[in-house]
């Protein structure tokens, strides 16, 4: 079975390494300036995006400016999707709904819907270390 289709894989260049920690810059690929879906991509526009990576387990020493294909589990990939973008709208959706056809507001379900967002990204930023030990990415042998 083929790696790729379990994982998500990016090229990237070490940025630099501290101790058993090692950074990774990754550049968006040169295929985003034409596609066709690049105004609502993400990739498009990131510049750069630095990642921390766990380096693997064997003797290989890495060097900064060195070329290496990361990995992310594509699991892993869902599930930021769902905490960043896919819960979050379902929060302002239900709330909005609610709110409507309690109060009949619908300024006041709009402006509770999206303060309702606040106390969301409040608990993610207290979390985020939890969060981060999760997502990890890995340098592909």
């Amino acid at each position: 079975m083929s790696d790729r289709r379990e994982n998500i894989e990016h090229p990237g260049i070490i940025d630099r390494i501290e101790g058993k920690r090692v950074w990774v810059s990754i550049q968006p690929q040169s295929a985003c300036g034409n596609c066709h879906s690049k105004s609502y991509c993400g990739m498009a526009e990131v510049a750069e995006k630095i990642v921390e990576v766990q380096p693997p387990e064997n003797d290989k020493t890495y060097q900064p400016g060195q070329h290496v294909i990361i990995s992310l589990k594509k699991s892993l990939g869902y599930r930021a999707l769902f905490l960043g973008y896919l819960f979050p709208f379902l929060i302002l959706m239900l709330s909005l709904i609610v709110i409507i056809s309690v109060t009949g507001n619908e300024a006041l379900a709009a402006i509770t819907s999206i303060l309702l967002m606040v106390p969301y990204y409040l608990v993610l930023y207290v979390n985020r270390q939890k969060i981060k030990t999760s997502f990890r990415f890995y340098i592909k042998n």
